[in-house]
């Protein structure tokens, strides 16, 4: 009962405080927010899309902002927990001069505060929220700049098919909703290329041991353990637990092991050769992107895959939100609009980006690294085929 009394006051408190249709004096101010889990786990991860939309706003700013007003990022912290994420949803919703939002990049905190935003008509915009259902709910508020886990588990399982040439394949994925979705949909890849050998195992993430599980895995003998866990952390004790325990099989990490720090040092050797897939390209081979780089380590040091989904991002929100304010007035609903007709955004992915009804991105791809050393190599590139 106290729970569908909170449910209830949630809602009323979003109505509360963002009128129907509302729309205001652009001078007024202009807020965009940014949704991560900027302390825990996933915490460097979600530093580096802050900081890249930052930078993204610095670069507006610097041409004079949108109709001659500075514009504020403003950090909301989730901390990977549904909870914390619906908290952040009210208060962005709740802020008058906010106008849309960056991620979240997670999940399960996006379904959690899918209603929130959508309710609030405040447009948000994920780097990484790869749950295929999260665009198939009616929310026209809601848009990715990354594929989505129905492409993308096609494209693992292609990948352990073609490229590693497994025929026995073990997959632990972590007790969340991407991790969980990821793995049934490169389930079900996997069957489709007619490779039934398959176990699958559990994990809590940030157990900081999954011996045991391991230990289960051994015995399958796999040629390949894909591992699908959120964060980097996760995915460093995989795999140099995979290698104390001798397990003799290649080790496929998920998205959230894309970090040079948490992932390749933290396993001092053990990561080297190992694989991973992600969302973003090898952002250094796309020339358009060399002065966001620069900025970026000049800034804040090494760069991993996570900040350039997000400098594409924050472009395309403040584009949106600066073609709904061009006749001096704004309203979320105005922003929203905008963000559907973005068509052929050429940023510095390396492709023109464009949004379908639904919000998703087109033709979004996979790709494919490998550990080298102190760094990742992309070695493919996959589209479905």
């Amino acid at each position: 009962m106290r729970k569908s009394i909170a449910i209830i006051m949630s809602g009323l408190f979003v109505l509360c405080f963002v009128g129907i249709g509302y729309s205001a004096d652009v001078q007024n101010g202009i807020h965009v927010g940014n949704a991560g889990a900027f302390t825990g786990d996933a915490a460097a991860p979600c530093a580096e899309i802050y900081n890249s939309a930052q930078i993204a706003v610095d670069e507006w700013n610097a041409k004079g902002g949108i109709q001659g007003v500075k514009i504020e990022q403003i950090m909301g912290d989730d901390a990977m927990d549904p909870a914390q994420g619906v908290n952040v949803a009210h208060k962005f919703a709740a802020d008058k001069l906010m106008y849309g939002v960056v991620g979240p990049p997670m999940s399960h905190i996006a379904q959690a505060t899918l209603k929130i935003y959508g309710a609030a008509d405040l447009a948000t915009i994920t780097t990484a929220a790869s749950k295929p259902n999260l665009t198939e709910q009616g929310y026209k508020h809601f848009f990715r700049v990354n594929a989505r886990n129905d492409a993308h588990g096609w494209n693992c399982a292609l990948f352990i098919k073609k490229r590693l040439g497994a025929n026995r394949v073990a997959i632990i994925n972590e007790k969340v909703a991407y991790s969980e979705n990821l793995a049934k949909e490169t389930i079900k890849g996997l069957k489709k290329l007619g490779i039934t050998d398959i176990k699958q195992e559990t994990i809590v993430g940030g157990a900081k041991d999954y011996s045991a599980v391991l230990t289960k895995v051994k015995a399958f003998k796999p040629d390949v353990i894909f591992f699908i866990a959120t964060t980097a952390p996760d995915n460093a004790i995989g795999v140099r637990q995979t290698k104390d325990l001798g397990i003799d099989a290649i080790f496929f990490g998920s998205e959230g092991a894309r970090d040079k720090k948490d992932y390749i040092q933290a396993t001092e050797g053990a990561a080297d050769g190992s694989y991973v897939y992600h969302f973003a390209p090898d952002i250094y081979a796309i020339p358009a992107a060399a002065d966001y780089i620069k900025k970026y380590e000049t800034a804040h040091g090494s760069l991993s895959g996570f900040g350039p989904p997000a400098y594409e991002a924050m472009n395309i929100l403040l584009s949106a939100i600066d073609q709904a304010a061009a006749d001096g007035d704004i309203s979320r609903k105005e922003v929203v609009e905008n963000m559907h007709k973005i068509r052929g955004y050429n940023g510095i992915l390396g492709f023109p980006l464009s949004f379908d009804q639904k919000g998703d991105l087109e033709g979004g791809a996979t790709y494919f690294f490998q550990v080298s050393g102190n760094d990742f190599k992309q070695i493919a590139v996959m589209t479905g085929k």
